[in-house]
C-alpha cells in the first residue's frame, strides 16, 4: 500500500509518526503490541476482537506470558455460536451487531466487569454522524481503555476493488488534521495507515448486501 491508494486518501504510518511522537495516544500503545493478521479471509472480526481484548486485559493487569487471548482460544469459548463457522475459510464473517454480541459475552469470559460495548450504526456519512464519530475519537485520545473497531467497505476505503465488508481497530486520532489511524488486521495487503475521518465515515456508511448497517463498536472502560 502507498499514499496514492484510495484516491490519495491514506498515509501509511511508516511514513508519518509525528502525531504519535507528540501525543500520548494511550490506546495506540495498548493495541500495537497485540496487532495480528487474521488467519482466514473471513476472520477480521475475530482478529479485531483478539486485539482489543488483549489490550483491555493488559490495562487491567491480566495479561501473563502464555496466557494471552488468541484466535484459537477465543473461538473455543464460542463453540456454542456460529462464530467459528463464520470465520472459517469462505465463512462469510460477521455483521456489526453480531460482533457486538460476541464481545459483550467475551467481557465475562475474560474478567472485564468494568467494561462495556457501545454500538454505533452509520446510515449516512452526514455531518451529524461525523460529529458523533469525532467525539468518540477524541475520547479515545483522552481516555486509556477506549477501543473502537470500525466495520467498513474495503473498496470504498482502499480503492482496490474488493467488494466486501471488513473490521479493524482504530488506534489514534489526529484532530488538527482530522484523521484516524486504522490498524488493519489483514496485514498481507494493508499496513497501518492514517485516513481522513470523512473518508472512513463514507466507507462505514455503505450498507451490507442484506441491508444491515455497518458502523463501529467501542469497547471501553466505564467512567
Amino acid at each position: 500500500m502507498n499514499d496514492v491508494g484510495s484516491l490519495g486518501a491514506l498515509t501509511p504510518l511508516a511514513r508519518d509518526q509525528a502525531h504519535l511522537r507528540a501525543h500520548p495516544a494511550p490506546n495506540f500503545w495498548a493495541l500495537m503490541p497485540h496487532q495480528l493478521h487474521q488467519h482466514t479471509d473471513s476472520a477480521c472480526s475475530l482478529a479485531s476482537a483478539v486485539m482489543v481484548l488483549n489490550a483491555a486485559r493488559g490495562l487491567a493487569g491480566h495479561n501473563r506470558v502464555g496466557g494471552l487471548v488468541s484466535e484459537k482460544r477465543l473461538l473455543e469459548k464460542f463453540s456454542h455460536t456460529t462464530w467459528p463457522s463464520g470465520v472459517a475459510l469462505d465463512g462469510g464473517g460477521r455483521k456489526l451487531l453480531e460482533l457486538a454480541d460476541h464481545l459483550e459475552e467475551a467481557l465475562g469470559f475474560y474478567d472485564l466487569p468494568g467494561w462495556q460495548i457501545d454500538r454505533v450504526a452509520v446510515a449516512s456519512p452526514d455531518a451529524a454522524a461525523g460529529d458523533v464519530l469525532r467525539a468518540h475519537l477524541a475520547a479515545m485520545e483522552e481516555h486509556p481503555g477506549y477501543f473502537p473497531i470500525a466495520n467498513f467497505h474495503l473498496d470504498l476505503f482502499y480503492g482496490d476493488g474488493t467488494d466486501v465488508g471488513h473490521f479493524s481497530p482504530l488506534a489514534a486520532y489526529d484532530a488538527p488534521r482530522d484523521r484516524v489511524l486504522v490498524l488493519d488486521v489483514y496485514k498481507a495487503d494493508y499496513e497501518p495507515a492514517w485516513a481522513p475521518v470523512d473518508h472512513l465515515l463514507k466507507a462505514m456508511a455503505k450498507p451490507c448486501e442484506d441491508g444491515q448497517l455497518r458502523g463501529y463498536l467501542i469497547m471501553r472502560q466505564r467512567r
